[in-house]
C-alpha cells in the first residue's frame, strides 16, 4: 500500500476520486498473492497490480462503476493459462477482488491490522486493530463481532500474514489487510558471521539491522556499516531498554555463554518471532541446561531453533550467514519446517 500512496495523494489533489482494488482471495497458481493491490483514479490511469497483467483493465472499468455508485464489490476472475501466457506469465489460477472506494480507513502507520467486510451485511465496513487490542471503527454486526474480529486481526498481524476469514454465523467474510512492522534482525554478537548476516540482510531488503556486544572492538561502525543500529552493551541491559516484538527475528553469535545466554534469557521471554543460536548439538544441549536451571519454561526453550542455520554445507562465515538468512526468511514466510523435519543445520559444528 504504501507504494500506492504517492499517486494517491497526486489524483485526491487534482480532484479525483480514487478506488483501491486488493486480492483477497487466490487459488492454484495465481500470480498474486492476498494482499497485493492496485489503486485506480476515477479518469482510469491506475498504478500497482492484482494480476500481473491478466485482469488489471476489468478492474479498472468496475472501479470505475464503485466510484460512480460508491459502493464497494467482490469481483471473481478465473485466469486461464492462455491469458497468464499472452501478458508473460507461467500459468493461472483464479482470485477474487475486492473493490472499494479510497477512505481515511486505510492506514499509514504501522503495526497495524485493517479488517473489512468483503461479503455480506456491512460490505465494506472496516475495523483498525493495533497488537495492543485496541481498535477502531465497525463492521456494522454489533460490538461483541467487532471485538472478535479485531482478536482475529491482531493474530494475523502477528503471524504477518493477511488473508479472508469466513464467519459462516453471521455470513459474512472479512478480510484482514496486515501492515506489520519491518522485519529486523537482532545480532547478539559481533563476530565474523555476524558480519555476513548483517551484509546478507541489508542485501536481501526489508530487514533492519541491530548489532548488539558489549565488546566495543567488536560491534562498531566499520566492520557493520550496514547496521541500522549498533549498541555497546550487555545484552540484558539492551534487553531492559529495547523490548523485542514480533517483528523481531533473533541470533545470538558470540559462542560465549556469559553473552549469549542472559541473551537467550531475555528473547526466550519476549515475543520475537524467531530465535537461533550458534552451537554444536553438545553446545547446545548444554546451553538448553543452564537456561532451564536459569528459570526457562519447557515451552519458552521449545522457541529456540538449533543449530542454527539451513542446511546447505556452509563452510565459511559468508556461507553460514546466508544459511542463517535463508533460516530467518523462511521463517518470516511460514516456510520453516518442524523441528523434527528440519535438517542437520549448516553450522551444526560451529
Amino acid at each position: 500500500m504504501k507504494e500506492l500512496l504517492p499517486d494517491i495523494e497526486r489524483w485526491r489533489e487534482a480532484g479525483l476520486k480514487v478506488a483501491v482494488a486488493t486480492v483477497v482471495q487466490a487459488h492454484g497458481s495465481a500470480p498474486r498473492r492476498p494482499g497485493a493491490k492496485m489503486a485506480i483514479a476515477e479518469d482510469g490511469e491506475f498504478v500497482g497490480s492484482v494480476s500481473g497483467g491478466c485482469v488489471e483493465n476489468d478492474v479498472v472499468e468496475h472501479a470505475k462503476q464503485v466510484l460512480e455508485e460508491d459502493h464497494p464489490r467482490l469481483v471473481p476472475y478465473g485466469i486461464s493459462d492462455e491469458m497468464a501466457f499472452n501478458v508473460g506469465l507461467a500459468c493461472g489460477g483464479q482470485i477474487e477482488v475486492f473493490i472499494q472506494p479510497f477512505g481515511r480507513a486505510f492506514p499509514t502507520e504501522k503495526p497495524v491490522a485493517f479488517a473489512f467486510v468483503v461479503d455480506g451485511e456491512g460490505q465494506g465496513n472496516g475495523l483498525l486493530a493495533w497488537e495492543s487490542g485496541k481498535h477502531r471503527g465497525s463492521l456494522g454486526q454489533g460490538d461483541a463481532f467487532d471485538e472478535r474480529v479485531a482478536e482475529d486481526a491482531v493474530a494475523r498481524l502477528r503471524a504477518g500474514k493477511s488473508g479472508l476469514i469466513s464467519y459462516d454465523d453471521s455470513g459474512v467474510k472479512v478480510f484482514v489487510d496486515t501492515y506489520p512492522s519491518q522485519p529486523t534482525i537482532v545480532i547478539f554478537g559481533g563476530v565474523h558471521i555476524g558480519v555476513a548476516l548483517a551484509h546478507l540482510a541489508k542485501a536481501a531488503g526489508g530487514f533492519r539491522v541491530i548489532v548488539v556486544d558489549a565488546r566495543g572492538v567488536w560491534a562498531t561502525p566499520s566492520r557493520f556499516p550496514e547496521a541500522d543500529e549498533i549498541h555497546v552493551m550487555h545484552a540484558d541491559d539492551y534487553l531492559k531498554g529495547h523490548p523485542l516484538g514480533s517483528n523481531a527475528y533473533v541470533a545470538v553469535l558470540s559462542h560465549d555463554p556469559k553473552l549469549d545466554d542472559p541473551a537467550l534469557f531475555g528473547a526466550l521471554q519476549s515475543e520475537a518471532r524467531f530465535i537461533v543460536a550458534i552451537g554444536s548439538p553438545k553446545t547446545q544441549r548444554e546451553r538448553r541446561e543452564r537456561l532451564t536451571a536459569a528459570g526457562i519454561t519447557d515451552e519458552q526453550l521449545a522457541r529456540l531453533q538449533g543449530p542454527i542455520g539451513l542446511d546447505i554445507g556452509a563452510q565459511s562465515p559468508e556461507e553460514i550467514g546466508v544459511a542463517i538468512l535463508a533460516q530467518i526468511i523462511a521463517a518470516k514466510n511460514g516456510k520453516l519446517p518442524t523441528a523434527i523435519e528440519r535438517p542437520r543445520a549448516a553450522a551444526a559444528a560451529v
